[in-house]
């Protein structure tokens, strides 16, 4: 490698390296232990003295390694990166590649070009196709929830990364992808043109015996206007009670959260905020909101996570209403994610948060206080055990 090379991919790593270890967005120069003990500053000689064996690996590699075609230095540089934020054992502290950086984004925007379905990761190493996205053209297609992706564009995802997966499905709109399926325990390859899909962030109805019925896909930077404008025309019926839908999802941003949770909760405590140092910050909601009176349940299955249970253990622990479904999925750290020069990102985790009453719901998920299972013989059957018990809980409730 030329030292041109090489002393470009210095002020990456040495800058990867700094983001992950140290204690991103507190402005500070020293990271933190395990322990929350601060560690002295590391001297340029120590990080020298340290970088000298990924060097004598690299040269290694560079020098000895049998390939017919040229090194990828850019694959190198993000497999190394990527290493380095794998080994520190958080499962939401992540390297991404440009376009799964740019993926990200778009996540919480709530728009992009793609199929148009939602997928998550099976026993056996492939994704499988959770829900297929209103208007989107994998809607127009044989495939149906359950069914297992094994490859895109011929490339087999065994073994990929949830997130590589899905760059490889979007793409620009207008573009074909071919799909190779299991479906009916077949396999089929599908083409699909991508399109503009925009996530339904929202949908609304009223449910028989005058129920309100709301549910939310993810936290992103259109929710909180969507939310308002939902509730307003669900609650000129007057209904008896409101349902609030967090099955599936996935969280988004926090202050997005607050907003939402305002809707909902009289003044109070809402969600804390913890470093590893033990700094905390508490968070309240108004008495702002225009649902603070009505009946509420919340749904929740294994894919509420993040923000999702920030707003139901808020609502469970102040007693606000019931929180019905599966347990939770279990994501209670907050992340900043910081871009690179050529695109790139590293997402770190930053600090934990806890409920009103101070439950750490990380790895642990939150206990419904009522249980209903929702099982792949419901899906077929078309039936909703968990919307059915929330409608009888708030007719029954409502009698008492």
């Amino acid at each position: 490698m030329s030292s041109v090379q090489k002393w470009v991919l210095i002020p990456l790593l040495v800058l990867l390296m700094c983001l992950a270890t140290f204690a991103a967005g507190f402005g500070v120069g020293h990271y933190l232990l395990p322990s929350g003990q601060v560690a002295a500053e590391q001297t340029a000689a120590e990080h020298e003295e340290q970088f000298a064996v990924f060097w004598e690996a690299w040269r290694v590699v560079e020098e000895e390694f049998y390939t017919d075609q040229p090194l990828d230095y850019q694959a190198l540089t993000y497999g190394a990166a990527r290493g380095m934020v794998q080994s520190l054992g958080d499962p939401h502290t992540t390297f991404l590649t440009p376009d799964q950086a740019d993926m990200f984004s778009q996540d919480l925007e709530g728009s992009f070009g793609g199929v148009g379905v939602t997928i998550s990761p099976t026993d056996d190493g492939y994704v499988q196709v959770v829900k297929l996205i209103a208007g989107g053209p994998a809607e127009k297609t044989i495939l149906q929830p359950g069914d297992v992706i094994l490859a895109v564009n011929g490339t087999s995802i065994h073994g990929m990364d949830q997130n590589e997966a899905i760059a490889l499905i979007r793409g620009e709109i207008g573009t074909e992808v071919k799909l190779l399926v299991r479906h009916n325990d077949e396999q089929v390859e599908l083409t699909i043109t991508r399109a503009q899909i925009t996530i339904p962030t929202t949908e609304r109805d009223l449910l028989d015996g005058n129920i309100a019925y709301l549910s939310l896909a993810e936290f992103n930077a259109r929710a909180t206007a969507l939310v308002q404008a939902d509730l307003q025309e669900l609650l000129k019926s007057k209904p008896i009670g409101l349902i609030l839908d967090l099955r599936g999802n996935p969280g988004g941003y926090l202050h997005i959260v607050e907003q939402i949770g305002d809707e909902f909760l009289g003044e109070g405590p809402f969600v804390i905020e913890r470093s590893s140092t033990g700094d905390e910050s508490r968070r309240s909601t108004t008495s702002r909101g225009s649902a603070e009176e009505i009946s509420l349940v919340v749904l929740v299955d294994g894919g509420s996570a993040s923000a999702s249970e920030i707003l139901a253990g808020a609502v469970q622990d102040r007693r606000r209403g019931a929180v019905i479904g599966e347990q939770t999925y279990g994501k209670g750290s907050v992340q900043v994610t910081e871009r690179l020069s050529d695109g790139s990102a590293v997402t770190v985790t930053i600090r934990k948060w806890f409920t009103p009453s101070d439950r750490a719901i990380d790895g642990q998920g939150l206990t419904p206080d009522i249980i209903v299972e929702f099982s792949q013989e419901d899906v077929q059957a078309g039936r909703d055990p968990q919307l059915e018990r929330a409608v009888s809980y708030l007719l029954e409730t409502r009698d008492q």
